[in-house]
C-alpha cells in the first residue's frame, strides 16, 4: 500500500512541472518543423502554456528601469573623468592601494564627484578600470 504524505506530493508537483519546463525548452530548441520532431514526446507537440509564471508579480508590478539621463548627454565630472584621476593617484602612490586610499588620494586631488556615494562608486568601478588590476584581498595596482 502507497502513503501519501504532503511532503510526497509536494515532491511530485515540482518534479512535474521540471519535466513540463524540460519538455517547453525542447520544443523551443526543435521547433515545430525540425526533422527530429516526430522523436518528441507528445507533451512536447501540445500548446505551451500562456501567462505569467507561478512566482512572478503580474504585470504592472514591477517598473522598468530607466535612466535619468535618456535622451541626453551625460554630466562629467568638472575635474574630468575618473580613470585618469585613480591611476594619477596609484602613480603617485608607488605600489598597491584599497579603495579608501584611493578615495582619499582623489580628494587631495580635489576630484568633484557627481554621485551621492563616492566610496560605493568608485569601489564598483575600480573592478572593470582598464589598467588597474587586483594586487590582493581589496587592493588594486596600476598594471605594468
Amino acid at each position: 500500500m502507497l502513503t501519501l504524505n504532503t511532503a510526497t506530493l509536494r515532491r511530485a508537483l515540482a518534479l512535474q512541472e521540471r519535466i513540463e519546463d524540460l519538455q517547453r525548452e525542447l520544443q523551443g530548441l526543435l521547433g515545430k518543423n525540425s526533422a527530429l520532431a516526430g522523436f518528441v514526446s507528445p507533451a512536447v507537440a501540445g500548446p505551451l502554456r500562456r501567462g505569467r509564471k507561478p512566482g512572478r508579480p503580474a504585470k504592472g508590478g514591477r517598473k522598468k528601469r530607466t535612466s535619468p539621463f535618456k535622451g541626453r548627454k551625460r554630466p562629467s565630472s568638472p575635474s574630468g573623468p575618473l580613470a585618469p584621476a585613480v591611476h594619477k593617484v596609484l602613480k603617485r602612490a608607488g605600489g598597491p592601494m584599497n579603495v579608501d586610499a584611493i578615495l582619499q588620494g582623489l580628494k587631495q586631488d580635489k576630484y568633484v564627484w557627481k554621485v551621492s556615494n563616492p566610496k560605493a562608486n568608485l569601489a564598483a568601478r575600480v573592478y572593470t578600470m582598464p589598467g588597474l588590476k587586483k594586487a590582493g584581498r581589496g587592493l588594486f595596482a596600476l598594471k605594468k
